[in-house]
């Protein structure tokens, strides 16, 4: 799954829960449920193949990819905060941002900074156990994959002014 609809959970348990306990558990629990859902992902095959390639250019494309989506993310979510009256919430926000992202910022990390070992090892578990069994390829939009997509951050929105 793209980012916003993960930092938009997140920063809706963190709103909603002011316990960091909860917020850690209900973030975390948040991504591998929108993972398990059918989905659609952009490609990051310049990050996933940097090492074999070193084809900067590629890499910064997804870079770029990554940094919009969060970009998105973060807007709708100030929006949203403003809109709402939550602004009194924000480390909490934050917080459920940051656990609902985390496992995503570990694959990031583990593609860029492990040994590629490491980073396949890494990459398969978060794969297998976050995604399951996955029959649409990386970066094919269908209609089921981005209606979720949309779907989750409409879901969102409406917990938000709830």
């Amino acid at each position: 799954m793209i980012l916003t609809p993960h930092l938009l959970i997140g920063a809706a348990i963190g709103a909603k829960t002011h316990n960091l306990g909860l917020i850690v558990i209900l973030a975390l629990l948040s991504h591998v449920i929108l993972d398990r859902i059918p989905h659609w992902d952009y490609p990051t095959s310049g990050i996933k193949y940097f090492r074999q390639t070193k084809n900067f250019k590629t890499l910064f494309i997804d870079f770029l990819k990554i940094a919009i989506d969060a970009l998105c993310g973060i807007l709708i979510v100030i929006f949203l905060a403003q809109k709402t009256n939550q602004l009194n919430n924000w480390m909490f926000i934050l917080l459920g941002i940051f656990f609902a992202v985390l496992p995503d910022i570990f694959l990031f990390a583990s593609r860029i900074l492990c040994s590629e070992k490491t980073a396949d090892k890494y990459t398969n578990f978060h794969h297998k156990f976050f995604h399951g069994p996955k029959t649409e390829k990386e970066g094919k939009i269908t209609f089921l994959g981005l209606t979720t997509e949309i779907l989750m951050i409409i879901l969102t929105i409406l917990v938000f002014f709830s």
